[in-house]
């Protein structure tokens, strides 16, 4: 099954889109765009997947990174493309895992009231998520096969 009609059928669910006409108008894309996503002749632009992706709650660089692979003619490209999906889910998932504590947000909350705290809670997460895929990129480059989770 392609991976385009996989992210394009959640879309429309969760958009409660009935037919490829209105899923085409939402898109700004003709019809026939997506008839030939949802059958694997074409892949969708980045600029599409990240709305779709925004839209229904995934996550952007993994759906990018697994039609790019999917698409990849080049078998060396192919698996870059699927390691960065690997690594794309790994950062959700490792993302997910870690909750921001109520007291941190309550403190964050309380310095400042004006701005919200979310993104202060969360800036920790990302920051060890960028460490791990500055791990993973130099690991592509040096040709090493280390996962930077484990260090």
């Amino acid at each position: 099954m392609s991976t385009a009609k996989i992210l394009l059928d959640k879309w429309m669910k969760t958009r409660s889109l009935a037919s490829l006409k209105d899923a085409a108008k939402v898109l700004g894309k003709s019809s026939t765009a997506l008839t030939n996503w949802r059958t694997g002749y074409a892949k969708p632009d980045d600029a599409s997947i990240a709305l779709m992706c925004e839209q229904c709650g995934e996550d952007g660089a993994l759906w990018v990174a697994k039609l790019h692979a999917e698409f990849e003619s080049d078998q060396r490209m192919k698996r870059v493309w699927l390691r960065l999906a690997q690594v794309a889910a790994a950062i959700t998932l490792a993302v997910g895992l870690h909750p921001a504590r109520a007291a941190t947000v309550a403190h964050l909350e309380a310095g400042f009231s004006t701005v919200p705290s979310i993104h202060y809670a969360q800036l920790r997460r990302w920051r060890r998520a960028a460490g791990m895929l500055r791990a993973f990129l130099r690991s592509l480059l040096h040709g090493t096969q280390e996962c930077p989770g484990n260090a």
